[in-house]
C-alpha cells in the first residue's frame, strides 16, 4: 500500500513536472510573439524611410538564390524531411537562418518577375525586411533557451492585409505564388471572435448583383467581366471568415434569393461558416450566372428581412450574455438599376437609411455597411454609404480581388487595437504546416498606431509542432495535444474576457472618415455640404478665389461648398485643384483630421518596382532549388538518390542485429557441444 502511494505520488509529480515545462514553453511562445509585434510596429512607423534600399533587397520565395550561409540539415536536425530530396538521412532541403523570405499571392504580384504593382503590398515587402535583423539575432540568441527545453528555435513570420507574408528562416515554397496569409488558419485564429467565448462572433450578410449588366467587362485586356470579377471578392471574403462567424450570401436581379439554398422559405437566416458550408457556398457562387434586369428595392428589403429574422433568433437562444451585434452588411454591384420604373436614386437612399433605422432600434444591433461599385464609380452607392455612416469602394480591375474588402476587415479589427487587448495573443487549433508537419501558431494582431483608429495591418505568428510539444510535454502525442488543448482553452478564457464595451465598433467622426479613405481613397470621403471658415483658413487651403461667397470644389467625384469671406482675393478665377491639393485640403482643412490618415509617403512618386535580390532560380522545379546533401550549403543533382541507395542496402541497427544474433546462437550451439561432451564423458 505504502508502494502505491510512493508510485502514485511520483506519476503526478511527474506529470506536474512536464506539464508545468510545457506551460513554459507557451509563456516564453507569447512573449516572444509580442516582442515579433513590436518590431513589425515600429518598422511601420518608419515605412516610409523603409522604401529608400529596398530596391532588390528581398528574397522571393521560388526565384532567389540564397546566401553562401544557407545549410542542409539532416532529419534530426530538423525535426523532419523534405520528401522530395529524401528521408533526411544523406538529402534534405536547404534553409538560411541568415535572411527571411517573401511570399506573395500571384494574384497581387503582377509586374516582371512576380514583382508587386500596388503601392501598399510594395510597402509591406520593404517595412517588413528592416525586421529582418531582429529575428536573425533573437534566432541566435534563442537556440540554446529552445534547445534546453528540448526542441529546435520556432520560425517566425508577419503575414499582412495585403498578403504579403515574410518568414524566418528562409526556405523555399513547394508552390509559387499560392500562399495567402489570410486564407490560413493561423491568420484567421487571430481574429476576435477566437479570443474567448465571450467575444460575439462576427455576422456577415453579402448582397450581389448578378443583373445582366454584370457580363460587361471589367478588364478590357483580359476581358474579364465584372460578375467573374465579384466572384473572386466574394469568394475571398467567405473563405477568410472563421468557423464561429455567420453568413449569408444574397444574389439578385429582378428578384433576391439565396446563393446555396434557392429552395429555402421563411425565414430566412444566416447560417454558420464552418468549414463545409464555406466550402459549398464558394462552389455555388462560382456558379452564377448574370441574367435579368436589376431591382435594388426589393434586394435590399430581401436582405433586411433576413438580418431582422437572424436576430430574432439570436434573441430567442440567448447564447451571449453581452447582446451587442457587430453586422457587416457589403453590397456589390456595378450602379446600374432599373426596376421598380419611376425609382429615384433619393427613393432608395431613403429606403436603405430607413430600413438600417429600423434594425438599430431593435436592440444593441450596429449595421456597418459596405458599398463596392464594380467597374464603375456610381454616386448612388456613396450617397447610400454617407447617408447611413457607411463605406463605399469604387473598384477598378487593377484592384486585386483579395484586396477589395480591407477596409471592413479593418473596420471590424479595430476593437483589437484599443489598449484592452494591447498584449492580446491567440493560438491556434492543431493543423499541418506547409512543411507536412501538425502543429500549432501562437499569433498577435499588427496595428499602425500613427494614426487613429489604429489601423489593422496583418498578424505575427511563431510555430511550434506537435512533436516538439510532445517531447516538451514528454507523453504520447495523444496526451500532448489534450494538455495543449486544455492549456489553450484555459489561456483564452482566463487572459481575455472581453465586455461588450470593449467590442463596441464606435468611431469619432475622424476616425469614420479615416477608414472611408482606407476602403476607397480619396473619393470614398463624405464632404459635409458646409464647412465654415475662417479668411485665413481659406487663404492657407487655396492660393486663389473669387468674389463670391461660395466656393465649389471638385475632383475625383469630391464636393464640397465652403463659405468665408473670399472678398479678400481678386475676381480670378479658381483653378481646380490637384488631387494631392484636394487631399490636403480634406484632411488638413475640412475635415481637421490630421492624425487618422495613412497617406502615401511624401516624395516617393514611383516604388521600386524590383524587390528580389535575384531570380537565378526562375523557372525551376521545387526539387532543383531545394535537394541538398546533409551537412552541405548547396544544391546536389545526387539528391534525392543518396538516400535511395543508402535505403535499399541493410541498415546500421539491422547490420548489428545479424551480429549480435548470430553470437548469440554461436554460444548457444557452443554450450550445447559442450554439455555434450561432459554428458558422453561422464557415461
Amino acid at each position: 500500500m505504502i508502494l502505491l502511494f510512493f508510485i502514485s505520488a511520483f506519476v503526478v509529480q511527474t506529470v506536474t513536472a512536464t506539464r508545468q515545462e510545457l506551460i513554459a514553453g507557451f509563456a516564453q511562445l507569447n512573449s516572444d510573439v509580442i516582442e515579433l509585434r513590436n518590431e513589425i510596429e515600429s518598422s511601420i512607423s518608419n515605412r516610409c524611410d523603409s522604401i529608400v534600399g529596398c530596391y532588390k533587397s528581398s528574397f522571393n520565395e521560388c526565384q532567389s538564390e540564397y546566401t553562401s550561409l544557407q545549410h542542409c540539415p539532416s532529419f534530426d536536425e530538423l525535426g523532419y524531411a523534405i520528401s522530395e530530396c529524401g528521408s533526411g538521412k544523406r538529402c534534405n532541403g536547404l534553409f538560411d537562418d541568415s535572411i527571411t523570405t517573401v511570399r506573395i499571392p500571384a494574384s497581387v504580384a503582377t509586374g516582371a518577375n512576380g514583382n508587386p504593382r500596388n503601392s501598399e503590398v510594395v510597402e509591406a515587402v520593404c517595412y517588413t525586411r528592416t525586421a529582418e535583423r531582429w529575428m536573425v539575432e533573437k534566432y541566435n540568441k534563442d537556440r540554446e533557451l529552445w534547445k534546453s527545453l528540448g526542441t529546435t528555435s520556432p520560425q517566425m513570420y508577419f503575414g499582412s492585409f495585403t498578403g504579403v507574408f515574410r518568414i524566418f528562416p528562409a526556405r523555399h515554397s513547394r508552390e509559387c505564388g499560392r500562399y495567402d496569409p489570410r486564407s490560413r488558419p493561423w491568420y484567421q485564429a487571430s481574429v476576435p471572435s477566437t479570443i474567448s467565448n465571450t467575444v460575439k462572433p462576427r455576422k456577415v450578410v453579402i448582397l450581389m448583383d448578378t443583373s445582366r449588366s454584370m457580363n460587361s467587362t471589367i478588364n478590357q485586356k483580359t476581358g474579364e467581366t465584372k460578375l467573374s470579377y465579384m466572384k473572386k471578392v466574394v469568394a475571398s471574403t467567405v473563405s477568410s471568415l472563421s468557423d464561429k462567424a455567420s453568413i449569408a450570401v444574397i444574389r439578385f436581379g429582378e428578384l433576391p434569393s439565396l446563393v446555396g439554398r434557392p429552395g429555402s422559405s421563411e425565414p430566412f437566416l444566416w447560417r454558420d461558416a464552418t468549414a463545409s458550408h464555406k466550402k459549398r457556398l464558394i462552389q455555388d457562387i462560382y456558379k452564377l450566372d448574370a441574367r435579368g434586369r436589376s431591382n435594388w428595392v426589393s434586394a435590399f428589403d430581401f436582405t433586411f428581412r433576413l438580418i431582422k429574422n437572424s436576430l430574432r433568433h439570436i434573441e430567442a437562444r440567448e447564447e451571449y450574455a453581452c447582446k451587442l451585434e457587430n453586422i457587416a452588411f457589403l453590397f456589390f454591384s456595378d450602379g446600374e438599376y432599373n426596376l421598380p420604373s419611376k425609382v429615384t436614386d433619393e427613393d432608395i437612399v431613403d429606403v436603405v437609411s430607413s430600413k438600417v433605422e429600423h434594425v438599430e432600434a431593435m436592440g444593441d444591433y450596429h449595421i456597418h455597411t459596405f458599398l463596392y461599385s464594380i467597374g464603375s464609380t456610381d454616386s448612388l452607392s456613396k450617397q447610400i454609404a454617407c447617408a447611413v455612416d457607411g463605406y463605399w469602394t469604387p473598384v477598378t480591375s487593377t484592384m486585386a480581388p483579395v484586396n477589395v474588402t480591407s477596409g471592413y476587415q479593418s473596420l471590424f479589427s479595430t476593437p483589437m487595437g484599443t489598449n484592452s487587448f494591447y498584449n492580446y495573443t491567440s493560438w491556434s487549433a492543431p493543423y499541418t504546416f506547409s512543411s507536412g508537419e501538425l502543429g500549432y501558431t501562437i499569433s498577435g494582431l499588427v496595428y499602425n498606431r500613427d494614426v487613429a483608429p489604429p489601423q489593422f495591418m496583418g498578424a505575427v505568428g511563431m510555430d511550434i509542432s506537435a512533436e516538439a510539444a510532445r517531447q516538451l510535454y514528454g507523453g504520447t502525442m495523444e496526451e500532448t495535444v489534450q494538455v495543449m488543448n486544455e492549456i489553450i482553452i484555459s489561456t483564452k478564457e482566463n487572459e481575455f474576457n472581453a465586455t461588450c464595451e470593449q467590442q463596441r465598433i464606435n468611431l469619432t467622426y475622424c476616425e469614420t472618415q479615416s477608414m472611408r479613405y482606407l476602403s476607397g481613397g480619396y473619393e470614398a470621403i463624405c464632404i459635409p455640404e458646409k464647412v465654415n471658415l475662417t479668411t485665413d483658413e481659406v487663404n492657407t487651403l487655396f492660393s486663389a478665389g473669387d468674389a463670391d461667397k461660395t466656393l465649389n470644389i471638385t475632383d475625383r467625384n469630391i464636393t464640397a461648398n465652403i463659405t468665408g469671406d473670399l472678398s479678400v482675393f481678386g475676381p480670378t478665377e479658381i483653378e481646380v485643384p490637384t488631387e494631392s491639393e484636394v487631399g490636403e485640403a480634406i484632411f488638413d482643412g475640412l475635415l481637421d483630421c490630421q492624425e487618422s490618415f495613412l497617406t502615401p509617403c511624401a516624395g516617393y512618386d514611383e516604388y521600386p518596382n524590383d524587390l528580389w535580390r535575384n531570380v537565378n532560380l526562375q523557372g525551376k522545379t521545387y526539387s532543383d532549388r531545394v535537394c541538398c546533401e546533409v551537412g552541405s550549403n548547396s544544391l546536389s543533382d545526387d539528391c534525392p538518390k543518396l538516400d535511395e541507395i543508402r535505403d535499399t542496402k541493410i541498415s546500421d541497427a539491422a547490420i548489428f542485429g545479424i551480429i549480435f544474433g548470430s553470437v548469440v546462437v554461436a554460444e548457444f550451439i557452443l554450450c550445447y557441444f559442450c554439455f555434450y561432451y561432459r554428458k558422453r564423458r561422464n557415461n
